[in-house]
């Protein structure tokens, strides 16, 4: 395994050293490239364009994984009601909603950090999640991601989530930045969770590819433009090597953003779209004789 420090060396330096050990490792588990998107919930503005972006999507052959806090899902119950029946796979994202709008600056902001809470609350809060999507969708979760997950990575934190997520009976977590990728590969094995690290940027690979630096944060300096070159970056990478393109967005950020959708036809006319059960389904056997 390639130190960390090594790692952030090759990332400033030359980023495409760090596709080829993440290649690497991910040819353990993959035969070819597989593409999964994933939608973070985290707000009401997501409820009003959830189903048309679904539709969008899935037109061009692609099924998103939701992750949609409890609170939210209960609100927008309709809504995610009719795109699970269309075959979506939806996962634990916590009880509580983790944002609220800011008026003096007129847009959502982040709160509830996992980091800033005490393990018993944590333990709630998945709980919470994990109830909600019985209630409302009646499904018993076997997924996971962390709410505002790049502040819970130290040991601790994924040691705690991990002895829950196991009573639970969970079968995997994505809930990990992309260095874990390019340390243990597409997916690895930890406390009988299989934790699968999200993508990151093509030529910033230790940064997370998400649609907030790209389409909606106040003060980015990076285009939405940027991000389908990036994309297109990505799968050519993927047409050439077998890994995982794990990403995430917001569907509120890009619902109206052509280069978005315009990206995932790219990636996905090289990559083959799945969720995470059928990702695992796949791999499972060679992740058990790596890890």
């Amino acid at each position: 395994m390639l130190d960390y420090f090594l790692l952030k060396t090759l990332h400033r330096i030359h980023p495409n050293l760090i596709w080829r050990e993440y290649a690497r490792k991910s040819k353990k588990i993959l035969y070819e490239s597989h593409f999964i998107l994933s939608f973070d919930c985290d707000t009401e503005e997501d409820i009003e364009v959830a189903l048309g972006v679904h539709s969008k999507l899935q037109e061009m052959g692609i099924t998103p994984v939701y992750a949609v806090p409890g609170e939210l899902l209960r609100k927008g119950e309709k809504v995610y009601q009719k795109i699970y029946q269309t075959g979506a796979e939806f996962i634990n994202h916590g009880g509580r909603e983790h944002t609220y709008f800011d008026t003096v600056h007129n847009r959502h902001a982040s709160c509830f950090f996992y980091d800033q809470q005490s393990f018993n609350i944590l333990k709630e809060d998945i709980f919470l999640g994990h109830q909600a999507l019985q209630d409302v969708l009646g499904i018993t979760a076997k997924g996971w991601r962390t709410p505002h997950f790049g502040t819970f990575q130290k040991t601790q934190h994924l040691e705690f989530l991990y002895r829950v997520l196991k009573e639970l009976d969970y079968q995997f977590s994505t809930s990990t930045i992309p260095i874990k990728g390019y340390q243990y590969g597409s997916a690895y094995k930890s406390n009988h969770i299989t934790e699968i690290p999200v993508t990151g940027m093509f030529g910033e690979p230790f940064n997370i590819m998400d649609t907030w630096a790209y389409f909606a944060a106040p003060d980015r300096v990076k285009t939405p433009g940027e991000y389908k070159e990036a994309s297109h970056k990505l799968a050519a990478f993927a047409s050439d090597h077998p890994i995982l393109i794990n990403i995430y967005g917001d569907p509120s950020h890009i619902h109206d953003q052509p280069d978005f959708f315009q990206a995932m036809q790219a990636i996905a006319k090289i990559a083959k779209n799945v969720n995470y059960t059928q990702f695992l389904e796949m791999t499972d056997e060679n992740l058990r004789h790596i890890r």
